[in-house]
């Protein structure tokens, strides 16, 4: 038997909605998608999808972006994905505390006024588990993101919560998330990291 007939034989197929998780497949080896987490911010007619890595750090801080922003060195800088480096995005649990502020998911904001993240850090807010700053994103064409779902590239959670999208990272984070999925996702979580160890 094939271990993907165990990985996949009986997994449902999800629709995506905004807010919805996207849970990576074990086997897959991608450097950005392997083991990671998506959160889906807007699902257009016709655009495809767009979304961010919830579970990926980089090496870089706030203040790599702001140099003359001392504050910004505490604030680490998460990976979105793969598209538009460029491109800076905040997802925070503070909702209009930080103006210009959309749910995307429950509890759960994208965007806020920079004067007001600068004000709220500088006056001690908590940062951990409230928000969370990414560099680039993840992009699907039409049509892309739901032949990957039928070919099992992605569990699909339309049920996330917000309460703990925002703590975590890396495997711990995937594995909590693929644990949340229930039953039918159990098999993917005795999958190792690197099969060929095994």
């Amino acid at each position: 038997m094939d271990i993907k007939d165990l990985l996949y034989s009986d997994v449902p197929k999800g629709n995506v909605e905004i807010g919805s998780l996207l849970i990576a497949e074990p086997l897959m080896k991608d450097p950005y998608f392997g083991r990671s987490v998506i959160l889906v911010l807007d699902k257009p007619e016709d655009n495809g999808h767009f979304g961010l890595i919830l579970n990926k750090p980089t090496e870089m801080t706030l203040q790599d972006l702001m140099p003359e922003w001392e504050e910004g060195k505490r604030i680490p800088i998460y990976c979105g994905g793969p598209v538009d480096l460029q491109r800076m995005f905040l997802l925070h649990t503070l909702g209009e505390e930080l103006g210009d502020s959309m749910e995307v998911a429950p509890g759960i904001f994208v965007g806020a006024d920079l004067d007001k993240i600068i004000s709220y850090i500088e006056d001690g807010g908590e940062v951990e588990g409230r928000m969370r700053f990414f560099i680039g994103y993840c992009g699907w064409s039409p049509g892309q993101l739901a032949a990957e779902i039928s070919g099992n590239t992605w569990a699909v959670n339309t049920f996330a919560g917000g309460e703990n999208l925002l703590k975590g990272l890396g495997d711990d984070y995937w594995r909590r998330e693929v644990a949340d999925l229930g039953e039918d996702y159990r098999s993917w979580l005795i999958v190792p990291t690197d099969p060929s160890l095994n």
